[in-house]
């Protein structure tokens, strides 16, 4: 071997460069002897030929080829050793044996540059820091570059090829960096980390790797960045050991194998990741591992598209699964499943699949389009889904494990059979739900089975809304049944439970049928438009309790169980309390109360019209209110219906009435039976505008199934659709709910609130918004007078009583407060009193024995200071 030594010698033209020309007068004969000639930092040109050399690189020099890339081959019988600061560009290598290095970097900060290397492996080692620029590495055996020891190495638009073994394997501590690199075809892996070596992957390729394509062992680790990782002939990837893997922006497609694994207790997160056409299953966590998905996708899978098992943990946020042969969500053994805002189908099978002692967690998203069930259990597996939609199944859900499945505030849609089946010795938490459109019927207990149903609706079922067999003995309370095919609620022979505060509407077949031998009890429910109330078998014992019914033709109820007349019953509407407002402030005070019937209507009017002020807003409000009683009128005359829209704008000041209107809205559309329940749900933009892609339309959905049959109430609708940003969520969030208020056009009063310039400018932003918002109420700010008023009708509230000389000065503080943009109306009253009180109890707390008048009234030396309240 032939050592290039620095002597500072000169050969050739120009004081710079040393030339290498075989058989040229002047110049070096060999790149060996170029080598010895140069000093450090000057550039060695090699002319164009073949050099066979043994060559060791030992000094921070410059080798490159004269005429450019292809022009200088240069073949070693052995390794050619770099142990400096070297950069070689536009070489090509050539190794004579596959197998063995061609290159070993050793030492210093070596860089290549437009070099080939063919038949023979990269290694770096010790404490190298090798650079390699537009490289191509080709022909090797075993690997393509191995790093090991402590060297840090950069691959940079790099080319690794036609490797038989891995393309690019880093060891013990070694870190490595591949940018925007090519690797493959190989016949291993693409890439391999193993001991406690970091790989790092920006951009670049791996394709057609004949194991994995990323390969991740031991304590490693892995960073992933806008990779590709397709046609690999096991699993894209694969993370054993104590490894962690980070994937961000990453395409998973076409694996033999899984899309992903994680093994033992390694630890996997994919951001904003797509796993498509798995082989096998799209995402696997077993062992001990932990995975993390977040707006990603797995689609196409030949297998599940998630399988956790043993004691893996996943956590799923916005993630979008489906196209799966099997279950899309597959959690056995000891798995657990957390998946918020995920897009789950469709599937052959089911949705969510839990079986053994798996668990899982839902929260928001959607399961649709399944073969079998939405979310179906087995065994000891526990599930629990919140504000979570699940359509088109063959079935909603399937109860079939020993511990019960919970639901709150999710709808089941369009069910190809059974919305909720709960099986034999199963049970079931249904709480706040809505089960819609099921195709046999909405509710099934089956044999022995059991649970509670609290709060519910059941609508359009084509069978019967809850049916419960032999042995069952379900609790259902405030649930309604309405408009099924068959009965509201079917007990079948030996069937049993406890139904409370419950409504069964409009029914095909008798609203209740009790089978022999049956024992349900029927508490306080509500039965309306049916043809007859109950069919009962002479065999039955059931129980009958201050039942109401309405526009029943033929009741077969005995009159003892039957409500009194003119008794209000305790019936809670259907998904939850009611609450009522102080018609004098608009602060809310939680009330039990029934869903209003037209006979209410008197004192709902009469209600609306004690509101302090607001004289120009109850003038509104109550001839909607007639042009509604006529619409109804003419429908029952079988007359075409006017056009009619429902949607109000509500614009003013803060503090003028508009929740309190708003609520009232509602309960007088129920009493008209223009809404199911009137019920109000309040919204703003931080309950309906997600954080990031993908979050936005879950929220505005969850919402909005909330506040089905009643009023959504949107306050500061404007922040929506902030000035200057026309790429904000707010504009998903609007579009949701246009198509939303398409969708369900009768169920649902949707009203916008805020100011009123603001108002008019949110209206305008969107064509959809301004076809179905045609109407605005103007809420105008209070007076002097109506805010005293308000602040009298506090003190009568509380307790308190307002002196004549404390009544003027109220007045008189109201009376200089300026009404600008903002101005807090109602709120400013109520801190008013608020101040009052809290002056009359230092007042009074310095009295030696106050009387009963002491502690009720407020003089005028209790009211604030002007410009102490906004």
């Amino acid at each position: 071997m032939v050592r290039g030594v620095l002597r500072g010698r000169r050969v050739g033209a120009g004081s710079d460069v040393v030339r290498v020309s075989p058989g040229e007068r002047g110049a070096a004969q060999s790149i060996a002897a170029g080598l010895r000639a140069a000093s450090e930092g000057q550039t060695v040109l090699v002319a164009p030929g073949l050099y066979h050399e043994e060559l060791l690189v030992d000094g921070a020099v410059r080798l490159r080829a004269e005429r450019g890339p292809g022009s200088v081959s240069l073949v070693p019988r052995t390794p050619l050793r770099i142990t400096a600061g070297a950069t070689l560009t536009d070489l090509t290598l050539a190794g004579t044996d596959p197998a063995e290095p061609l290159l070993r970097i050793e030492d210093g900060g070596a860089e290549l540059v437009g070099c080939v290397l063919h038949g023979g492996r990269i290694e770096t080692t010790g404490e190298s820091r090798p650079v390699l620029r537009d490289c191509r590495l080709t022909g090797a055996r075993l690997a393509g570059l191995y790093a090991t020891g402590g060297t840090v190495v950069l691959l940079e638009r790099c080319v690794v090829t036609d490797v038989d073994g891995i393309g690019v394997v880093a060891g013990e501590s070694a870190q490595a960096t591949l940018r925007d690199t090519w690797i493959g075809p190989v016949t291993g892996s693409g890439v391999r980390a193993r001991g406690t070596a970091r790989l790092d992957l920006a951009g670049g390729t791996v394709v057609a790797a004949g194991r994995n394509g990323i390969l991740a062992e031991e304590a490693a680790s892995v960073t992933g960045r806008d990779v590709a990782v397709s046609r690999s002939g096991g699993d894209s990837v694969f993370a054993s050991g104590t490894t962690r893997v980070e994937l961000t922006g990453c395409r998973l497609t076409d694996p033999a194998g899984a899309g992903v694994v994680a093994a033992d207790r390694s630890q996997l997160a994919l951001t904003r990741c797509d796993v498509d056409r798995a082989g096998a299953t799209g995402v696997v966590c077993r062992d001990e591992a932990e995975v993390g998905v977040v707006a990603g996708s797995v689609r196409g899978c030949a297998g599940n598209g998630l399988l956790v098992t043993d004691r893996g943990v996943v956590t799923l946020t916005d993630t979008v699964l489906g196209d799966s042969t099997y279950s899309v969500l597959h959690v056995g053994g000891a798995g657990r499943l957390t998946a918020t805002g995920a897009w789950v189908g469709p599937s052959a099978e089911h949705g969510l699949h839990a079986i053994g002692a798996g668990r899982a967690e839902l929260t928001g998203g959607r399961v649709h389009g399944c073969g079998l069930a939405g979310v179906s259990t087995a065994d000891g597996a526990e599930v629990t889904a919140t504000g979570t939609v699940l359509a088109a199944n063959r079935n909603g859900v399937v109860v079939g494990a020993d511990r019960p499945v919970r639901l709150t505030g999710c709808v089941v849609d369009a069910s190809g059979r059974a919305g909720v089946q709960v099986g034999v010795g199963a049970t079931v938490e249904l709480t706040e739900c809505r089960i819609d459109r099921a195709g046999t019927a909405g509710i099934v207990f089956e044999q022995e089975s059991g649970g509670t149903v609290d709060r519910c609706a059941v609508h359009d079922a084509e069978g019967s809304g809850i049916v419960v067999w032999t042995g069952a003995k379900p609790q259902v309370t405030a649930t309604s049944c309405t408009t099924g095919a068959k009965n509201a609620l079917f007990v079948a022979e030996g069937g049993g439970g406890r139904f409370v505060d419950c409504v069964f509407t409009a029914s095909a077949y008798p609203a209740i049928h009790i089978g022999a031998g049956a024992t349900p009890a029927v508490v306080r429910a509500r039965i309306r438009d049916t043809e007859l109330d109950v069919d009962v078998d002479p065999q039955a014992k059931p129980v009958f309790e201050e039942i109401r019914l309405t526009e029943v033709t033929r009741s077969l109820l005995p009159p003892t169980a039957l409500a009194a007349a003119g008794q209000p019953g305790h019936l809670a509407a259907a998904g939850g309390p009611a609450v009522a407002a102080d018609p004098s402030t608009g602060s809310t005070v939680g009330t039990e109360a029934a869903v209003p019937t037209e006979a209410d209507l008197p004192e709902l009017l009469a209600e609306l019209d004690s509101l302090v002020g607001l004289d120009r807003v109850k003038q509104d409000v109550q001839a909607q209110i007639k042009l509604m009683q006529t619409v109804r009128r003419r429908q029952e005359a079988g007359l075409a219906s006017p056009p009619l829209s429902r949607h109000l704008v509500f614009a003013g000041n803060p503090g003028t009435g508009k929740t309190t209107v708003a609520r009232l809205y509602g309960r007088l559309l129920a009493a008209l039976g223009m809404l199911e329940r009137g019920h109000l749900v309040e919204a703003d933009r931080t309950t309906m505008v997600g954080e990031y892609v993908g979050h936005t339309g879950p929220r505005t959905q969850a919402v909005f199934r909330r506040a089905l049959g009643g009023v959504l109430f949107i306050d500061e609708a404007y922040s929506l659709v902030p000035p200057g940003h026309t790429n904000d969520f707010g504009q998903e969030a609007i579009a949701t709910l246009v198509k939303l208020m398409e969708d369900h056009r009768d169920d649902v009063v949707v009203i916008v609130a805020g100011y009123p310039l603001e108002m008019s400018r949110f209206v305008a932003s969107n064509p959809g918004l301004a076809s179905r918002f045609s109407r605005t109420l103007t809420f105008e700010d209070y007076g002097p007078t109506e805010l005293t008023d308000i602040v009298e009708a506090q003190c009568r509230r509380h307790e308190y009583q307002l002196a004549d000389d404390a009544r003027g000065a109220v007045h008189a503080l109201f009376a200089g407060m300026a009404h600008g943009h903002g101005f807090g109306n109602g709120r400013a009253a109520r801190q008013v009193f608020q101040r009052m009180t809290e002056h009359q109890a230092q007042r009074v707390a310095d009295l030696v024995d106050p009387s009963t008048d002491d502690l009720l009234r407020l003089t005028a030396s209790d009211v604030p200071a002007a410009g102490s309240v906004a």
